[in-house]
């Protein structure tokens, strides 16, 4: 099978230089840090929210800059502990 490559952080960087963005821009418009954006750029870090507001603001579809979690697996993944049914174990 065939799998579709995440766009190379240089790749990303470009269309940010393109659109006239820096990654403190981005990181201000958000209310988070510089780093926060530069480790999702490199693909160290995942947030969805700041995935969408790259993909937004350089003008091109999440799914083409990181195709992974968009096209193979359903969207990103959920963070946190599973929703439990309401039901206890018997003690």
């Amino acid at each position: 099978m065939f799998k579709i490559q995440n766009m190379e952080p240089v790749e990303i960087r470009i269309a940010m230089m393109r659109a006239g963005l820096t990654q403190s821009q981005l990181a201000r418009e958000l209310g988070a840090t510089q780093q926060l954006v530069y480790h999702v750029i490199q693909g160290n870090t995942v947030s969805d929210r700041v995935r969408k507001h790259i993909a937004a603001r350089i003008g091109i579809d999440i799914k083409r800059i990181w195709p992974d979690p968009y096209l193979y697996y359903g969207g990103p993944r959920k963070a946190g502990r599973p929703v439990c049914d309401g039901q206890r174990k018997a003690s």
